[in-house]
């Protein structure tokens, strides 16, 4: 074995250590967002409910 294959199993050994901890799994980046179908139901019913409103008031959406 030479010093790069080494250093290439010590990081790969290092990122399989990470993922059987769950360090990937908690990203916080995308916390806020559900599914898609979700996200897009709530979208949905945003847009009925704004449409709604506007009808009321009688304007034209």
């Amino acid at each position: 074995m030479n010093l790069s294959s080494i250093a290439r199993c010590a990081k790969a050994s290092a990122l399989m250590t990470k993922v059987k901890n769950g360090h990937y799994v908690n990203n916080n980046k995308f916390r806020n967002f559900g599914s898609v179908i979700e996200d897009s139901i709530f979208a949905q019913q945003k847009e009925a409910d704004r449409r709604l409103a506007l009808l009321r008031k009688g304007t034209k959406a």
